[in-house]
């Protein structure tokens, strides 16, 4: 062949390969910032003290302390709730990346849909906050193995996490 068909194929195959990981790597990227935004969330949420009942404030001591429980309570559940949404968005607006998580054992959607689930139940105060707390992290950690559907995928099906999958198959 001649030289400048060479220069050409290279070069192309320089190009495609930039434009397939700059298609990859931005999704990634805005991913894993929402992923330490919600694992600092919620080491944060740990250290949040619930309100005793209103009727048992006597002081206004006791009083202002229960307004500033309230306060960061509901704080709590709207960055839940919003960092919920986000993920829950990335899910549907980056099929490809999600898919490419899904595949390495990170579960987004399921991960956003646990943490709305969170933060309706944050507020109550009998809820097993600790089981979904569980299951956000299980969804957002790379340690655990590849759902099933994921290792399918991998091999060739063709694989859409479903908005409402499970997280893992456990």
């Amino acid at each position: 062949m001649q030289w400048y068909v060479y220069l050409v194929t290279i070069s192309a195959t320089a190009a495609l390969s930039w434009f397939a990981s700059e298609l990859l790597s931005q999704p990634l990227r805005t991913f894993f910032e929402l992923r330490r935004k919600v694992l600092g969330q919620m080491s944060m949420a740990e250290s949040i003290s619930f309100p005793k009942p209103r009727e048992l404030a006597v002081s206004s001591q006791e009083i202002r302390d229960y307004d500033q429980a309230l306060r960061n309570v509901r704080q709590a559940q709207r960055a839940f709730s919003n960092l919920g949404f986000r993920l829950l968005a990335f899910g549907e607006n980056e099929p490809v990346a999600s898919n490419v998580l899904v595949a390495i054992g990170l579960n987004p959607v399921a991960a956003g849909s646990r943490l709305i689930e969170l933060s309706m139940a944050y507020s109550r105060p009998h809820m097993d906050r600790v089981y979904l707390c569980n299951q956000v992290e299980k969804a957002l950690r790379s340690n655990h193995p590849a759902p099933a559907r994921a290792k399918k995928w991998i091999a060739g099906s063709s694989f859409r996490a479903p908005a409402t999958a499970d997280l893992f198959n456990t």
